[in-house]
């Protein structure tokens, strides 16, 4: 295990300027294009059914952003994810999901944690995309993500089920270990992108070059801190 300092990304939240939290835009397009890997995703058993899951591709269909495409995370196991151009609202992650009952700040907490210790792992970057697709374990571990940040929204994940896939379940246990699992870290700019009808995503909200410029030394000041990599 290597030690590694990461900054401007990873907080503790004691306090991140107003800025860096603003809502930069508040909807945006969106094109479902496939789960990553299709059938050879990683299995996640939750409650009855067993999900595929991993990382969420995503085109950007509108704005000068338009042809960009993204993997992602599911945070609404009740929708399914469908094909064609949607308008989804970005909110914070205690406001989604849409429909439902709102999640709320703890749990929202807990899937910020989720992310950013996967991003303090190297095993995704602050866009949360994979650091690595060549990894024969890449499928495995945007699994094991996914089915934290669902099991963390209250989903019954069944991490010993015959269904869930063993490399996920490995993964998991690695993401999750109680010894080295920080739960005060938090993602930057993690929020949500909500339409009824659609599935609910994660979305790290770009912000504009002059605000970035003028957040560099304070993001360096407040947001550094000594995290663990494998």
């Amino acid at each position: 295990m290597n030690i590694t300092t990461k900054t401007a990304i990873v907080v503790a939240l004691a306090g991140v300027g107003s800025i860096a939290s603003a809502e930069i835009v508040n909807t945006i397009d969106l094109n479902y294009t496939g789960i990553v890997g299709g059938s050879s995703a990683a299995q996640a058993r939750v409650g009855s059914s067993t999900y595929r899951a991993g990382h969420m591709s995503h085109t950007i269909t509108s704005g000068d952003r338009a042809g960009q495409s993204f993997n992602t995370f599911c945070i609404e196991v009740e929708e399914y994810a469908s094909n064609g151009s949607a308008t989804y609202q970005i909110v914070r992650i205690e406001n989604a999901p849409n429909p439902g009952s709102l999640y709320g700040q703890t749990k929202a907490d807990a899937v910020s944690a989720i992310v950013a210790n996967a991003f303090a792992m190297g095993w995704i970057d602050s866009k949360m995309q994979s650091t690595n697709t060549s990894d024969s374990l890449y499928h495995a571990k945007m699994g094991a993500i996914q089915a934290a940040i669902w099991e963390a929204l209250g989903h019954d994940f069944q991490l010993n089920s015959g269904s869930t896939s063993t490399n996920l379940r490995n993964q998991y246990s690695l993401l999750m270990a109680e010894s080295t699992f920080d739960g005060s870290l938090r993602m930057k700019d993690l929020r949500a992108v909500v339409a009824e009808g659609q599935q609910d995503q994660l979305f790290i909200i770009p912000l504009p070059n002059a605000a970035l410029a003028g957040l560099g030394m304070f993001g360096l000041i407040a947001g550094a801190r000594v995290a663990r990599r494998r």
